[in-house]
């Protein structure tokens, strides 16, 4: 304060009292109008072109979100579709895990095959009971290689051939 008291008392330095107003009148009107003034954008431009610029971030993350999730959709129809097409596939033999009266037993082997690393397809045979299998396959020697692992988590297997057509067609 002392400093701007000695300018004001000495008047013999008007350069110095008017730059020292200008400098004054040009902090009071704000940055704005000296960078209006001067052909920069101002405080209200640059915040447009932030929300402008975060809009265009924004359509990109949606645009890819929405690819992303039709690619997920496309996938999932593939899946079923190829789970469809391999569940109509009947092989000649299958080890039987088990033969359940209730959807609810056999929905216990289900789940125990899958836990222990398993393909499981299911038979609804003609005599009404749910026949739950070891993914089958044409050949009877490959089945007959899953019938250790079978025996290993506490079940008791046979072996199904499909020709006998105990089953009902899918």
């Amino acid at each position: 304060m002392g400093f701007l008291c000695y300018l004001c008392s000495d008047m013999q330095k008007p350069l110095v009292l008017i730059a020292l107003v200008a400098l004054v009148l040009i902090t009071a009107s704000g940055c704005d109008r000296v960078r209006a003034s001067l052909g920069k954008p101002t405080s209200a431009d640059i915040a447009r072109l932030r929300q402008q610029k975060e809009a265009r971030a924004q359509a990109v993350r949606d645009s890819i979100a929405a690819a992303k999730a039709e690619a997920e959709r496309i996938a999932a129809e593939e899946a079923a579709a190829a789970a469809a097409a391999e569940a109509a596939v009947i092989r000649r033999y299958y080890a039987v895990a088990g033969a359940f009266k209730e959807e609810s037993g056999a929905q216990v082997y289900v789940d125990k095959l899958r836990e222990n690393g398993f393909k499981v397809r299911t038979f609804d045979f003609k005599s009404g009971l749910k026949v739950v299998c070891v993914e089958g396959s044409d050949t009877l020697e490959v089945v007959r290689r899953d019938l250790p692992a079978l025996r290993k988590i506490g079940l008791d297997p046979w072996i199904y051939n499909t020709n006998q057509k105990l089953h009902k067609e899918i």
